[in-house]
């Protein structure tokens, strides 16, 4: 029963699933590399179902609360301790409302910013060894992001072609030259930023 694209939604799960196990051993970089990995699964999961349609689409909302919910928040706990356990539990809430609210409005666009991007953000962070103030205010604007009535563009162009890149550099490269990590982190943040304004300008409307 399940399509090309249902494979790569389970994936996606299992690479969430393995990172949450990595924190189990303390590996703290092992389970970051596998929440982009997860994201990487998650793309090739999307552009598939657009092209060809997915016969259970419900798998990418599972392995999404898995890879970009779930993992990164036991991987916060792990670097920065149980201080920051209350803002995972906001984190989670709004990953909850924002994967449901896609699952029913699928659309050519995200409403609020997209579990993924959320989740390379606060990961980043982490892994950047960021002061947990800086953190938790991550943790706190990206929650109110993904439940906001905001429109995010779907990865289009040529950046379909850098994204990937810039992940898979940071994967690679990022443990001995966290600058990757870095570079990753600001390509986000300007997703996160400038997306809502992207859509403003193509739509002549911000929702």
């Amino acid at each position: 029963m399940l399509s090309a694209a249902d494979s790569f939604s389970l994936l996606n799960a299992l690479f969430g699933i393995t990172s949450i196990m990595a924190i189990l051993y303390g590996n703290a970089w092992l389970s970051f590399s596998l929440i982009l990995l997860a994201v990487l699964a998650d793309g090739v999961d999307g552009t598939i179902a657009r092209k060809y349609g997915s016969r259970l689409p419900v798998i990418d909302e599972f392995a999404d609360m898995i890879s970009f919910a779930t993992a990164p928040c036991i991987l916060l706990v792990h670097l920065y301790g149980v201080s920051i356990i209350p803002f995972c539990y906001l984190y989670l809430f709004a990953a909850i409302v924002h994967l449901l609210n896609y699952h029913m409005k699928r659309n050519g666009y995200f409403i609020g910013i997209t579990t993924p991007a959320a989740a390379i953000i606060v990961s980043s962070l982490a892994i950047l060894h960021a002061d947990i103030i800086f953190e938790i205010i991550a943790i706190v604007s990206l929650s109110i992001l993904m439940i906001v009535p905001l429109k995010y563009p779907r990865i289009e162009g040529i950046a379909r072609i850098i994204s990937p890149l810039i992940i898979i550099f940071s994967i690679t490269l990022g443990n001995t030259h966290p600058v990757f990590n870095l570079i990753l982190l600001l390509s986000t943040l300007v997703y996160v930023i400038a997306g809502p304004f992207y859509m403003k300008y193509h739509s002549g409307e911000m929702i």
